[in-house]
């Protein structure tokens, strides 16, 4: 991870395939579960979106296609007249925007790169967050680099060890998954799916809406670019990237594409007012 005390730019590599890493980026409701499972609702503040998390583990969902990709709506109960929401994005063709804080403030995208059918290296770019905020748990450690092509960005937690899993952190209830941060617990689930995922053993649900959609969004462009040459969106018109993505708690009457109109848009300053929060994840 590269710093300058303003951007922040990282990045890891997975042994598995591109598209079931970047599928577990858009997967929010694995959040409360993966990241957050050893929080109850009585370790929370009322009026917190972890307590929000920990009271309804379980999202409902909105989905949206865009001309950048798909943009989702996860969204659960907070107060009596309110929803609390993670609205995030994936943009064409590989990166996706998960919701790491007040919607429309931080900046930072995420890139799942093929380098072939079961090897996918992973960047983070964006501002540099809070740890304590986000509970990433402590920096990746990495693997002393060699020359040949897997040699390099590997995480010291693998397969091989186990990914370093904590047992006494989850006897505990430090941790539900007992691993040392956010990062490796994402990489633990994507990893041990299998280099290639046998997609026809799946039963998808509600829960995987925007995993439906997304590959949807690739399969028509991928059909559209080899029958008619038109070429995937945001080739040619990079304006469309122009996306931001985070947390907002709404009115339950609102619109919820209408009323984050201007948040979602990049460029622009938007005064917000911090959402409560003790411990939020991201992810």
């Amino acid at each position: 991870m590269l710093e300058d005390g303003r951007w922040a730019v990282g990045n890891l590599m997975r042994d598995c395939n591109w598209m079931q890493a970047l599928e577990g980026d858009i997967d929010t409701v694995h959040v409360p579960f993966l990241h957050g499972g050893h929080r109850t609702v009585d370790k929370t503040t009322p009026g917190t979106t972890s307590h929000y998390t920990a009271k309804q583990p379980a999202a409902r969902y909105k989905v949206i296609d865009a001309e950048y990709g798909v943009t989702y709506g996860a969204y659960r109960t907070a107060e009596e007249d309110s929803f609390y929401w993670r609205i995030a994005h994936f943009l064409f063709p590989f990166y996706t925007m998960t919701p790491t804080g007040v919607l429309g403030v931080r900046k930072q995208v995420r890139a799942w790169v093929p380098m072939d059918d079961e090897h996918t290296l992973y960047f983070s770019m964006g501002e540099p967050a809070s740890r304590a905020d986000i509970q990433a748990g402590p920096p990746t450690e990495e693997t002393p680099r060699t020359t040949d092509w897997y040699g390099r960005f590997r995480a010291r937690a693998s397969m091989d060890n186990d990914y370093m899993i904590d047992r006494e952190a989850q006897r505990a209830m430090q941790s539900f998954s007992g691993l040392p941060s956010i990062t490796i617990q994402d990489q633990a689930v994507t990893e041990s799916m299998g280099t290639v995922y046998d997609r026809s053993h799946e039963h998808l649900g509600t829960s995987d809406s925007m995993i439906i959609r997304t590959r949807r969004r690739l399969i028509e462009a991928a059909k559209a670019f080899q029958e008619t040459g038109i070429a995937p969106p945001g080739v040619d018109s990079p304006a469309i990237y122009g996306q931001r993505s985070g947390e907002i708690i709404l009115p339950r009457s609102a619109e919820v594409w209408q009323a984050t109109e201007h948040l979602r848009r990049a460029f622009v300053e938007h005064e917000v007012k911090p959402l409560p929060r003790v411990a939020a994840v991201a992810g």
